[in-house]
């Protein structure tokens, strides 16, 4: 890895991510917001439409397939 991302764009409204919860529990879903408390996530299929409140003591694992780095503009002085 070359940099590695900041929280704020790894879990940044709009992206899918997978989180393991200490029960042993995968949601997967769409990043609705954060803040100090959770994360929710807006879930999809087998009857769960809607959205998932995860408190961040009982995520263990959130795994994140793909984050966009932030683009840097860089000005000439």
């Amino acid at each position: 890895m070359d940099q590695a991302p900041k929280v704020s764009d790894a879990l940044k409204r709009g992206l899918s991510v997978s989180v393991t919860t200490w029960g042993g529990q995968r949601i997967a879903g769409v990043v609705s917001d954060r803040d100090a408390a959770g994360l929710l996530l807006g879930v999809e299929g087998e009857g769960a439409d809607g959205y998932a409140y995860l408190p961040w003591s009982s995520v263990e694992r959130v795994d994140i397939p793909e984050v966009a780095h932030r683009q840097v503009k860089f000005l000439q002085g």
